[in-house]
């Protein structure tokens, strides 16, 4: 399951969890405000060239 962090709209308390895509927000403990789910850096990243070759990219079309 993925991480996910979460910010209160009210009083700005921070929250990671890790949980379903499909549920809900969880509440804040200030009780006031609503959390809201935050775009958050990724740890996947493509290394080097062979990606690249190896079949993620378009191949020129010669035209005739």
């Amino acid at each position: 399951m993925p991480t996910y962090d979460f910010e209160c709209a009210f009083c700005g308390n921070k929250v990671e969890l890790i949980q379903r895509v499909k549920d809900p927000c969880p509440p804040c403990s200030c009780g006031a405000g609503d959390m809201k789910k935050l775009i958050s850096r990724t740890s996947f990243v493509l290394k080097g060239d062979g990606w690249f070759r190896d079949g993620y990219v378009k191949r020129p079309t010669k035209n005739k």
